[in-house]
Formats: C-alpha cells, sequence, structure tokens
C-alpha cells in the first residue's frame, strides 16, 4: 500500500466516524490535496474554491502568536466547517451538515487533527512530488504548444510583469533578487523560453515569507508566463 493509499484510507474512516460531507488535507499553495468523501467531487471541489481565502487567512497566522487558535471553526450557509493547521504549509478541512451538531464536529475534528499529523512528513513528501509533476506538466503543456517546432520566447512585457509581480509582493528589495535570480540560473532575460519561466518562477516564491504573497505571486506570475508569446 503506497502512503497516499493509506492517508486516504486514514482520511475515509475518520469522515465516516465523524460523520462529514467531506475531510480533505491541502497544502497553502494548492499542489496537494486529498481527501475523502461522502459526495461528489465537484461539491468538494466547489466548496473548497469558496473556501480558499477564509483557509488561506487561517494558514498564514502568525503560529509564535500564543493567542492564535489551533483550530477556527464556524458555519457557513448550511454548513460547518472546520480547518486545523498540520504544520505552517499544511491544514485539515472538513466540511458538515449542522444535523451532525457542533459538539460532535468539534469532538471528533480534534482527535482527526492529532491522527492526520502523524502523517506531516509523508504529505511533505507528496507535495514536494505534486510540485514537481506539476512543473513538469506546465513544461510539456508548453512544448505541446510549440509551433512549427520553433523555440517560443517571453516577450519583454511577459517579463517585465513577472518582475512587477514579484516587486509587488517582497518589495523594493525584488527587483534585485529577480535580476540576481537570472544571473545566477544563467536565464537569458531577451530569450526566456516558457520552461525557463515555470523554473524562475519557482526560484523566485521561495524568497517570499509570507505563504498568502507566495500563493498569490504563483498564481498571477504563471497566468503571465501562460499568455502566448513571441
Amino acid at each position: 500500500m503506497s502512503p497516499e493509499e493509506e492517508i486516504k484510507i486514514a482520511l475515509s474512516r475518520a469522515r465516516q466516524g465523524s460523520g462529514a460531507l467531506f475531510i480533505a488535507i491541502q497544502d497553502v499553495l494548492g499542489f496537494l490535496s486529498i481527501w475523502a468523501a461522502d459526495v461528489e467531487e465537484e461539491f468538494v471541489k466547489k466548496w473548497l474554491s469558496k473556501m480558499e481565502n477564509l483557509l488561506i487567512s487561517f494558514a498564514t497566522l502568525e503560529t509564535g502568536d500564543k493567542d492564535v487558535p489551533e483550530f477556527s471553526f464556524g458555519d457557513i450557509g448550511r454548513y460547518y466547517y472546520y480547518v486545523s493547521m498540520l504544520n505552517p504549509q499544511l491544514y485539515l478541512v472538513g466540511l458538515f451538515s449542522k444535523r451532525v451538531g457542533a459538539a460532535k464536529v468539534l469532538y471528533a475534528m480534534g482527535g482527526i487533527a492529532e491522527e492526520m499529523k502523524g502523517f506531516t512528513d509523508v504529505l511533505m513528501e507528496l507535495k514536494e512530488s505534486s510540485r514537481g509533476k506539476y512543473l513538469e506538466r506546465k513544461e510539456e503543456e508548453a512544448r505541446n504548444r510549440k509551433v512549427r517546432r520553433k523555440k517560443r520566447y517571453l516577450s519583454p512585457h511577459q517579463i517585465e510583469a513577472i518582475k512587477d509581480t514579484f516587486v509587488n509582493e517582497i518589495g523594493p528589495a525584488g527587483e534585485y533578487i529577480f535580476n540576481a535570480t537570472l544571473i545566477e540560473r544563467r536565464f537569458n532575460k531577451n530569450l526566456l523560453t516558457k520552461e525557463d519561466a515555470y523554473e524562475l518562477v519557482n526560484h523566485l516564491v521561495q524568497e517570499i515569507d509570507s505563504l498568502e504573497r507566495a500563493e498569490r505571486f504563483v498564481k498571477t506570475a504563471l497566468s503571465i508566463v501562460d499568455e502566448e508569446a513571441l
């Protein structure tokens, strides 16, 4: 049995015991998402998307602050939600019908969070593997979109837009870090392929301390890279 299958079985068992509509584990940048559900996949995706801002806000709280809660619990429409951090990069979220009752949700999810913390090392490995596969897939998509076997390069506008996005998230030092990264990784600013750009974004995001800002930078930068290049 693979580690991912073991986690899915543990989540399924936890979901059945708690009465959750679904229980999911995700990383704050969206590379890893594992869940067990008693509803359709589209329902899970819809609600995870709806709760994204709430989950990211909770996940990026200063963990060194003694007043930061261990979990967030509340109602959202006809449902209860529960979210808890497994570590600064991974969170556990459950969605429940209000028929389950608040007391049961709080009792069950507290125990489930503790159980899932035992999988954090495996989950981090899965997250890194998923991130690598994602970048490989984006590179493959870029290769498949090449026309007449000619290399396609980002336009100066795209490169400036990526730099400006990075500076907006990290501050004035961002321009220096951006240029230094181009030199260090030996990227040609005038001949930057999409494959190079994905790698550049991957290096730049590691310079952003705030998880919320990092997530925002990745989404914006990749959308710029995926624009039609010259």
